[in-house]
């Protein structure tokens, strides 16, 4: 869908057809619209009269053009009613009433009539809330008439039954949105076609979405960086977590990446936040909401003031959790020592009972770490709820003071959850963002930072494309499906820029020539997995080479299994990593990286990227596997080449656009050795010619 949807959902004219003073969905849009002063007209050729004024009997009795048109007849008439817009020159059609492919075959059938009729005009749903756009008063939806106050979140959502949880949010969280939508069935637009007319939306300032799925993902993923560059946070909540996507054993590859993870790291290659529930997607986009993008901060290091050990205590651990960094400030010692006697730690700050009721006090404070090159966000801790703010005047007064004056931005959160009193929604227009609990404002403030470091860093380098790879016209039909020869997956390996291992192939009858000396590793050429049944020998030496040819072939002889065998030098290894591409989950081919050789799918370590990976992207995804030690070495060993390998997944990302037909491919053991990494094996899937 490309149309633009500018008309349709910035809508001042609205149609509603089904109209009727017993729905109750009816009402609540009607009701709510004729108090923003929208336009309405109603169209139930049953009635001639709805809501006190003449019913029309169809769209093109109105005699005009309409914005938008709210269809409330169920699903048999929705057609009909796509049609008729089309016909009188509508803006778009909102769809509410289910009943469509989510129910059945007849349902998959009314879908297609309905998708046919949609032809050339923008419909939202089926089986949807429509969306409300607070800034025109438009409400083409049948949520509960909660108040969805204007501001600048974008919210998308397959699930329309959030669209309420969405308006509580904005009592309890003083928040206002530009748009909120609830694509539905996305039949005709889906969360591409809303993101892409949010980020051209001057409205809208930070997007908040929940996902259940993405149609859609080379425009989506094209509309996030857009949105990035236009400074307009995302923020994802992604539904359907605890369930994998398809489950897929017959590489390691598959096997460790199910569909919740593929978003994940597809997510964080975009620059998307993630969010663990509603509620923590809700206080991360509040927080980036509350202030002016120009007030932003990177909080590479942030300083927290207290008023007690334990909450100090709290927050350094929450931060820690949560990658937000402390920075010790020890030359602040003195000048805090000055204002706050008697101070060890200096951040996080304990500055106990003394500072209240003395706004000087917290205002010195607050000038001492906006001098330090170190601190560049400042969070104060205290209760947020209607009972907190006479206790904390002095902290208010000095924080709202000093937002006007100060370069560092200010933010007051509370230690707990606790229901934000009126008195803080005036706070942000004051230049003082609020956090509604101590984990939520940090999570808040660390999405605010890596917004602004993603802003600020120089983009990746253009690399060169590779010429595409024809599909393979010889497989091996294995148990896990087609997959190359070893042989050919080395080859393919090899000329997309990735070193391999010496190796020489034994076929069914020859005997073995290596050229390179022993010991060997002996094993099956063409099995998926060859440790399952033994197919693998270890040290074999150059007299015993020959009788470990003849086991292995019998072994393959007695499993049905190709009879070719490889023979590979044991190569000294340093390491082993793993690394691969899997195609299969459901946003493009994912390349994966993590910790190798028998342990990638017990430990789990292991991060990815949507290809094609730059060399940006390489740099993060490994930044993901830091933590295990590997770059700096384990009990003293030789510690990866990041360099190199963060060259090998760049070329497998370019191998993945180049070769389309690779179901998947496992690159275990990437092996350490003397001269780098090199592969040891390779595992490729094909996918079906006519896939």
């Amino acid at each position: 869908m490309t149309q633009d949807l500018g008309r349709f959902l910035r809508a001042r004219s609205v149609a509603v057809v089904g109209a009727s003073e017993r729905q109750a969905r009816s009402n609540n849009a009607v009701e709510s619209m004729r108090e923003a002063g929208v336009e309405l007209f109603f169209v139930n050729p049953n009635r001639p009269e709805v809501y006190g004024e003449p019913a029309y009997v169809s769209l093109e009795a109105i005699g005009r053009p309409v914005d938008a048109v709210l269809s409330l007849v169920g699903a048999p008439h929705a057609a009909g009613v796509v049609a008729d817009a089309k016909a009188a020159g509508a803006g778009g059609v909102v769809v509410i009433a289910g009943g469509f492919s989510e129910s059945g075959e007849e349902g998959a059938a009314l879908e297609y009539a309905l998708a046919a009729a949609a032809d050339g005009i923008p419909v939202l749903g089926p089986n949807c809330n429509g969306f409300v756009r607070p800034v025109t008063g438009a409400r083409l939806s049948g949520a509960p008439r909660l108040p969805f106050p204007a501001g600048s979140i974008g919210v998308v959502t397959h699930s329309g039954a959030l669209l309420g949880a969405f308006g509580l949010a904005a009592v309890e969280r003083g928040v206002g949105y530009s748009s909120l939508v609830s694509t539905g069935n996305e039949m005709a637009l889906d969360m591409a076609d809303i993101l892409e007319f949010l980020v051209d939306d001057e409205e809208t300032r930070v997007i908040a979405l929940v996902i259940e799925t993405i149609r859609s993902p080379e425009r989506f993923f094209a509309a996030a960086r857009r949105a990035e560059a236009a400074g307009k946070p995302l923020v994802a909540l992604k539904l359907g977590r605890s369930q994998r996507g398809s489950e897929i054993a017959t590489s390691h590859t598959g096997a460790l990446t199910g569909e919740a993870w593929i978003y994940d790291a597809a997510l964080r290659q975009h620059g998307i936040a993630i969010a663990v529930d509603l509620v923590d997607l809700l206080d991360r986009a509040t927080l980036l909401a509350q202030l002016p993008p120009e007030r932003w901060s990177p909080v590479r290091g942030l300083a927290v003031i207290s008023l007690s050990g334990g909450w100090s205590a709290m927050a350094s651990d929450v931060c820690a959790d949560e990658g937000v960094e402390l920075p010790a400030v020890l030359d602040l010692r003195d000048a805090i020592n000055e204002v706050v006697p008697e101070r060890v730690t200096v951040n996080p700050l304990d500055m106990t009972g003394f500072a209240m009721g003395r706004p000087e006090v917290v205002r010195s404070l607050l000038d001492i770490y906006d001098a330090s090159p170190e601190i560049d966000a400042i969070l104060i801790q205290w209760f947020v709820d209607e009972t907190a703010e006479a206790p904390g005047a002095a902290i208010i007064e000095a924080a709202t003071e000093a937002a006007g004056v100060l370069k560092t931005p200010i933010f007051i959160g509370s230690i707990e959850d606790g229901h934000p009193g009126p008195w803080t929604r005036a706070l942000p227009a004051q230049g003082v963002g609020v956090g509604r609990g101590l984990r939520s404002t940090v999570r808040g403030l660390q999405t605010m930072g890596e917004a602004v470091r993603r802003a600020g860093r120089a983009a990746a380098p253009v690399r060169p494309t590779m010429a595409p790879v024809a599909h393979p016209s010889v497989v091996v039909n294995s148990s896990a499906g087609p997959m190359l020869r070893f042989g050919a997956a080395m080859e393919l390996l090899a000329d997309a820029g990735v070193p391999v291992a010496p190796y020489t192939i034994v076929d069914g009858t020859g005997a073995a020539t290596p050229a390179f000396e022993g010991p060997y590793v002996v094993k099956l050429a063409d099995v998926p997995h060859r440790t399952e049944i033994g197919a693998v020998r270890l040290n074999v030496s150059a007299d015993g080479l020959g009788g470990v040819i003849g086991e292995l072939r019998a072994l393959a002889a007695e499993h049905s299994l190709p009879a070719d065998v490889v023979v590979q030098p044991m190569l000294p290894l340093d390491g082993e990593a793993f690394a691969g591409l899997q195609a299969d989950g459901g946003l493009g081919p994912v390349v994966v990286c993590g910790v190798g050789g028998i342990l990638v799918e017990l430990l789990g370590r292991v991060a990815g990227r949507l290809a094609p990976v730059s060399e940006i992207d390489a740099e993060e995804l490994l930044d993901e596997l830091a933590d295990t030690g590997v770059f700096d070495g384990i009990r003293g060993g030789r510690g990866w080449d990041r360099e190199q390998l963060e060259q090998i997944l760049t070329r497998l990302g370019d191998l993945a656009i180049a070769a389309p037909w690779i179901s998947s491919l496992d690159v275990n053991p990437l092996g350490l050795g003397p001269d780098g990494f090199v592969a040891l094996d390779g595992l490729c899937l094909v996918q079906d010619r006519d896939a």
